[in-house]
């Protein structure tokens, strides 16, 4: 992600990484991909949707 923060486009970053000896698929695009899923991740967690669940009843029946 750092790469990709300094402006490396996702090709470049898949020859460094190559380059480098990281396993990483055959096609650039997976380094899209994972840059991709690296900001969904960050974004759902900076999310501060807690307490989307108000207050509510638990009743333990027996039958």
């Amino acid at each position: 992600m750092r790469l990709h923060n300094k402006g490396w486009g996702y090709t470049k970053i898949h020859r460094h990484l190559l380059k480098n000896g990281f396993e990483i698929g055959k096609s650039r695009t997976t380094v899209d991909s994972i840059i991709k899923k690296i900001k969904k991740r960050k974004e759902f967690l900076s999310n501060n949707n807690k307490g989307r669940f108000g207050s509510f009843r638990v009743e333990v029946r027996k039958f």
